[in-house]
């Protein structure tokens, strides 16, 4: 029993130590669709231990809290029935921004003493139909699509679709970024978009570096499918770059920033950098060819030699002249967005580009 007592409190430090580094692009109605949402899980709760199973149904089957999986969060709630004590559970929503979401588990024994009293942080993912809690998916491999696009080309709408859609599927382990190329919100990425082989035509996209690469978005269930048959195997990869500890400050002109990376040995330092691009996650003023917002989109991006850093200790690095933007933000003077979000990626860059070893080997993302 003590064994187990012990299991069950270090089971509830690693749930309410956790911290959000992602963040999922908001619609008007999300705010109240969560809350529709956990008020159902909360009667789940309510009705403890005869719901445990209606409770698991709530997580997601590929869940990971800092390391915590679904099979372990059964485990937490099955400890409540091994301690043989009357236990009444009560969850209340206490904040959540985006998919980002804190809730309050409160544990009472029969006499109103309070049992257990601790805030619990989750990322939520959408399903077909409500959410899923999916756990901030840290210490896992994750994977990233650099996508080249504008507001003039008419097939462009499907591959941005397709993106979002599989960002809203796998939550924080996919992440991808729009480069914008010949209108009102593109910066200047020419090198990267010369650097890639490309026809010249848009959309292009870049899974992972060298995973796959997409020319033609003919729809956005062809190129879905396309990207996720690229992207599942990477996902089911062993984790050998680890990006963590990510630390920023914002000014309007420069962001400052470092990431702890800890590299398996099996990664070759030659040629290795870090790429991080800050981007705003969306903006409905200046539409795509179909009339829908953009997501993600790329202000800045900056790379950083880091075969010759010591890893041992965090890499710092800048992107400055932020109150030089894409020529949106220009013309209507509104500065810096307020959804910004640093996407920061290690990846080998070969010159000329070589598609057998030029990988991403992961990437994390942090909210501004």
């Amino acid at each position: 029993m003590k064994k187990i007592l012990i299991l069950f409190f270090l089971t509830l430090v690693i749930f309410a130590c956790d911290r959000f580094e992602h963040n999922l692009e908001p619609t008007s109605d999300n705010e109240n669709y969560i809350i529709d949402f956990f008020n159902t899980f909360a009667d789940s709760i309510s009705t403890f231990p005869e719901s445990l199973s209606g409770i698991m149904s709530f997580y997601n089957e590929d869940y990971n809290n800092n390391g915590v999986t679904k099979a372990d969060v059964e485990d937490f709630y099955t400890t409540f029935i091994i301690i043989n004590t009357p236990i009444f559970l009560e969850a209340t929503l206490i904040d959540t921004t985006d998919n980002n979401i804190e809730w309050r588990l409160l544990a009472t024994l029969l006499s109103g003493e309070t049992f257990m009293d601790t805030l619990i942080s989750d990322v939520l993912i959408e399903t077909e139909d409500s959410y899923q809690f999916y756990g901030n998916q840290a210490d896992m491999r994750n994977v990233i699509v650099e996508l080249f696009t504008g507001q003039w080309c008419s097939n462009c709408p499907s591959a941005e679709e397709a993106l979002h859609n599989l960002r809203m599927q796998y939550g924080s382990r996919f992440s991808y970024v729009e480069y914008h190329v010949g209108d009102q919100l593109a910066g200047d990425f020419s090198d990267i978009f010369g650097y890639y082989p490309n026809t010249g035509t848009l959309p292009l996209g870049i899974v992972n570096g060298n995973a796959h690469i997409i020319y033609s978005a003919p729809s956005v269930e062809e190129v879905q499918a396309e990207i996720e048959t690229a992207i599942t195997p990477l996902l089911q990869e062993s984790l050998l770059a680890l990006l963590t500890d990510v630390q920023t400050n914002l000014t309007d002109t420069l962001l400052t920033a470092s990431v702890q990376i800890e590299l398996d040995p099996s990664i070759p330092t030659d040629n290795l950098s870090l790429v991080a691009v800050l981007m705003e996650d969306y903006n409905e003023d200046y539409p795509n060819y179909h009339g829908d917002p953009h997501h993600n989109i790329a202000l800045k991006r900056i790379t950083v030699d880091i075969s010759t850093l010591n890893l041992d200790d965090p890499i710092s690095f800048e992107i400055n002249e932020l109150d030089v933007l894409p020529q949106w933000y220009m013309d209507n003077a509104t500065g810096l967005p307020e959804d910004l979000t640093l996407v920061i990626w290690v990846q080998t860059l070969e010159t000329p580009y070589n598609q057998n070893s030029c990988a991403v080997h992961n990437v994390i993302e942090v909210s501004l």
